[in-house]
């Protein structure tokens, strides 16, 4: 009897052991939650239009009718974290028929960066040679694809000074950015 009573006894706290440790594992005792999964939306990392840039252009000149390529130096200004002012200076050719010509701008640029996008206007003098002195005015839109390489378009007006209007430049290209 006492045996009996011995192997009842153990049965019943193990059991009860048995039982205490299940009960962690139900709902009324909840264990720590896995975290949250990430957030679909990922911000895309702004980028830093400021400082100095150097780059390549090409295009073509409507109305007048010659194609334009050349390189192009300038450096920008972040005025807040949208505003943007800067001055770039371009020099090239162009080819039209019979030959040859050079041109070169000093425009002023002003535009809003909204994250790897800047979209700006651009105006300014410069010299078609031998041809006139000549004014532009226009704009454009950039996209950084890195931290140093940016694609742009845009499109601008030339005129000559004292005279009418030269063409309808559109033009492409390619910058290189060296940060502040």
């Amino acid at each position: 009897m006492i045996l009996k009573r011995t192997v009842a006894a153990a049965a019943l706290v193990l059991s009860g052991t048995v039982a205490a440790n299940a009960a962690h594992l139900s709902p009324a005792y909840p264990s720590i939650a896995p975290p949250p999964p990430p957030s679909p939306y990922v911000p895309a990392p702004s980028f830093d239009w400021s400082g100095p840039y150097v780059g390549a252009y090409g295009g073509y000149m409507f109305l007048a009718g010659f194609a334009q390529a050349g390189v192009q130096a300038g450096y920008n200004f972040m005025l807040g974290p949208t505003f943007l002012a800067g001055i770039e200076a371009q020099a090239g050719g162009i080819w039209a028929f019979p030959g040859l010509a050079g041109e070169a701008n000093l425009n002023a640029r002003v535009g809003a960066a909204f994250g790897n996008v800047l979209v700006y206007g651009e105006a300014g003098a410069g010299l078609i040679y031998p041809v006139a002195w000549t004014w532009n005015a226009g704009g454009g839109v950039e996209y950084a694809l890195s931290n140093s390489v940016s694609l742009f378009g845009e499109a601008k007006a030339v005129g000559a000074f004292g005279g009418g209007l030269v063409g309808v430049s559109a033009t492409g290209g390619v910058n290189w950015h060296f940060g502040p």
